[in-house]
């Protein structure tokens, strides 16, 4: 079975988004809905998908659009990648159409590779684990800031790309609250051009094209 390096370098895509967020959201929704149009936007600009690879929610939406764009634009099949855990398998059953990786031993291997995209989507609706996953490119991001700053590197930030609804998580409340709360120097999001929030595939799609 192929790395998920190998998989990403053999995908003929000009990078990878890691799409994350609930796994129950229900299809006929508004949010299921965005996440589809949001991954054909994604397709459109040269982009392969990372996901959790497991039935219903964000995850199918993904992998199914991904799998029916594949389909229609004969693209390659590594351009949709899922990343299971050993833990899950026999629980919740697989999408159907990925390419999967090999099953991560625990849930801090799975996390290092899902949000190995080179930007990272955050769907309309998300739980615990979803902020999660974002709280982990967040810091990751003020990691590298820093390394940058006093350290003399020069890091890439990972866009980290909010998409929100009028009914769905506020995400755009969540990490200014916990930019209050916690102790941070920086209080406004605002002050870091990698952050982004979203409340449109018109808004979402504009921020690919800065990127």
């Amino acid at each position: 079975m192929k790395t998920l390096h190998e998989l990403k370098q053999q995908s003929r895509r000009k990078a990878f988004a890691s799409v994350l967020g609930k796994s129950t959201i229900h299809p006929e929704s508004k949010e299921y809905q965005m996440i589809v149009h949001i991954t054909e936007v994604l397709f459109k600009y040269g982009y392969g998908v990372i996901h959790g690879g497991y039935a219903g929610g964000a995850m199918q939406a993904v992998s199914d659009t991904a799998e029916r764009i594949i389909q229609r634009d004969s693209l390659h099949s590594y351009a949709n990648i899922a990343i299971p855990q050993v833990q899950h398998d026999g629980l919740w059953d697989r999408v159907e159409k990925s390419t999967f990786t090999e099953a991560s031993l625990d849930i801090f291997e799975r996390l290092k590779a899902v949000v190995s995209g080179e930007i990272a989507v955050i769907c309309p609706l998300g739980g615990d684990g979803t902020e999660l996953e974002e709280t982990i490119v967040f810091h990751e991001n003020i990691v590298k800031m820093g390394m940058n700053k006093y350290g003399g590197y020069s890091f890439s930030m990972t866009p980290l790309i909010f998409v929100q609804t009028k009914n769905g998580t506020n995400w755009k409340k969540l990490i200014q609250e916990k930019m209050n709360i916690l102790d941070v120097s920086v209080r406004d999001p605002q002050e870091y051009g990698w952050l982004h929030f979203v409340d449109s595939v018109e808004s979402f799609e504009a921020v690919l094209q800065t990127l």
